[in-house]
């Protein structure tokens, strides 16, 4: 502040003292466009520590209340929390103000190390100006001269509890900096959640989390701000992270989608700084405490969240339109994270309202996998916003829930970011997530790929030397494989136990067990059907990661 003080002296004797300020650019701290002769009245803003983005985004929402209401913002911040004789300068700098263009204080106290501020100086202001003072986000003491002035600010016990009823989960990890908000806010969310253990820890956390990462899957952060490095530990499967501050990392992983993030609680800044200004210009004699609110993949396009994300320069993924009309009819992946789907891996969504759906898909036992058979499983439907969400129950155990959060949709394809979770009483036994990209299906091959056919052509497939097959579909879901015998005659394979397929839409699935093997399956999709001639093609994986072209040429046989 010694060198404002300068500066205003420099102003002078160069400007001279009616042009005070006119002199000073945006970027001068504390001191900010502070005329000694206001065209306009105008409102005092004093805080603490402006660097921190929480000053910053309070900053940036007065400025924008008083500019929309008309007023001079007359903006003040400190070097630091303790800077406190930057805000007794401030105080001086404001005396200069004529008399009638002051219309309030919003005031963020410092202290000194021995409790030392300028209250006593901004209430000394308050009562020769007669104008009202709004205490901002610290609370004063109940001995202090602004005991008795409104108090605008978050309330922590609540927040904690707030926080509380958004984690589902009993057994939780809730990390908090010690000396701050956080712990309030952590003893009112264990109050709620008694099975939820509390670690205070310094401004870092990556050790303490690496620590207990196997005990848990729900983290609460409650000094986000703060303890931001410790994010990358928990980007593993089936962990779970809520925290509490708005911060440009976690908005780049919500508008990412990312499957460990659930949400963020902000304090709202922008709304605070808006109440505080209305506040003296009501000369209010009440307070309020401001509430949290929530920010997820799901809010991005809210109203609220907007400042937000314009505060850090992020952008919420645009709101589709009538996506639930739009997505209605079936639709078979093509690229997963960037890399074409091979047919043994492909599936069908049919979509036939807003909250009704359908998957196809044949799965072979891997890595512990169950075996999976879909044809037409039924799926719950619900779309918010640009998020769809699709959610199965096997049994009384285990349930999966499939989201895609569209990022792009038309007539014929749809892309987004894709998760699926599947859960055995509450424990994750899978989680995969990445990008995904949907093609629409205009054919449906159920009932014309119905009756005999014999196999006419093979290409790209080495472990036949003829195509000496036919098959032979019916409406029950069964099929029979023919096979010519030494005499060339056409005879149906009897060593089955059973022959089942499906088709939907293009996508066609066997499956088959000999007696006394294990069960087997093929995958094709079927690319025509007209003038008795039916063509499969299949992208198949090689064991290098290539993949490969495979096809099939069928004719139709007449049957008695």
């Amino acid at each position: 502040m010694k060198k404002i003080m300068n500066l205003v002296l420099a102003a002078i004797l160069i400007c001279g003292a009616t042009l005070l300020t006119a002199c000073f650019g945006s970027n001068d701290n504390p001191v900010d466009n502070v005329p000694s002769t206001p065209s306009t009245s105008g409102i005092a803003m004093i805080v603490k520590n402006g660097q921190i983005d929480y000053f910053r985004q309070i900053e940036t929402a007065f400025r924008g209340i008083c500019q929309e209401k008309g007023l001079e913002a007359y903006y003040y911040s400190t070097s630091s929390e303790t800077a406190y004789q930057e805000q007794v300068d401030a105080v001086a700098e404001l005396r200069n103000l004529s008399g009638t263009n002051l219309k309030g204080i919003i005031f963020s106290p410092s202290y000194g190390p021995n409790g030392e501020s300028a209250e006593a100086d901004v209430a000394a202001l308050a009562k020769i100006r007669g104008i009202p003072v709004i205490i901002l986000d610290s609370p004063v003491k109940a001995t202090s001269l602004l005991a008795s002035y409104p108090y605008f600010g978050t309330d922590n016990t609540a927040a904690g509890q707030a926080m509380a009823e958004k984690v589902t989960a009993d057994k939780v990890a809730v990390f908090a900096t010690t000396n701050s908000p956080g712990i309030e806010r952590a003893e009112a969310f264990k109050k709620l959640k008694p099975n939820a253990v509390i670690y205070e820890v310094g401004d870092k956390a990556t050790e303490e989390v690496k620590a207990v990462l196997n005990e848990y899957n729900d983290f609460v952060f409650f000094n986000g701000n703060a303890l931001v490095d410790a994010l990358p530990t928990l980007k593993a499967p089936g962990k779970r992270v809520y925290t509490f501050d708005v911060y440009d990392e976690f908005l780049d992983e919500l508008i990412a989608y990312s499957p460990y993030l659930k949400g963020v609680m902000a304090q709202n800044t922008f709304n605070m700084a808006r109440k505080a200004v209305e506040a003296v210009l009501a000369n209010t004699k009440q307070g309020e405490m401001v509430p949290t609110f929530y920010i997820t993949e799901d809010n991005l396009n809210d109203p609220a969240v907007k400042p937000f994300l314009e505060f850090y320069n992020k952008q919420a993924p645009a709101v589709i339109e009538d996506l639930a009309e739009r997505i209605l009819g079936k639709w078979m992946p093509v690229y997963l994270d960037g890399n074409p789907v091979v047919t043994d891996l492909k599936s069908v969504y049919t979509f036939v309202s807003a909250t009704k759906a359908y998957m196809s898909v044949s799965i072979n036992a891997q890595q512990g996998e169950e075996i999976v058979w879909n044809n037409q499983k039924e799926l719950d439907l619900s779309i918010n916003g640009n998020k769809m969400t699709l959610t199965n129950h096997s049994d009384e155990h285990t349930t999966m829930v499939e989201e895609f959060n569209i990022t792009a949709i038309d007539g014929s394809a749809f892309t987004a970011n894709h998760k699926i979770t599947v859960t055995v009483d509450g424990s994750v036994m899978l989680h995969n997530e990445g990008t995904i990209r949907f093609e629409k299906l205009t054919r449906d091959y159920r009932e014309a790929v119905l009756g005999l056919w014999e196999c006419t052509e093979l290409t790209g497939i080495e472990t036949y030397n003829d195509a000496n097959a036919r098959l032979e579909f019916f409406a029950d879901g069964t099929y029979k494989y023919w096979r010519k015998n030494t005499a060339g005659e056409w005879e149906a394979v009897t060593t089955r136990e059973f022959q089942d397929y499906f088709v939907d839409g293009t996508l066609l699935v066997t499956r088959w067990k000999n007696v006394g093997e294990e069960e087997l399956r093929e995958w094709w999709e079927i690319a025509s059907i007209a003038d008795g001639q039916m063509t499969w093609t299949a992208l198949r994986a090689n064991t290098d990661g290539s993949t490969a072209q495979q096809g099939t040429k069928w004719k139709r046989i007449a049957t008695e």
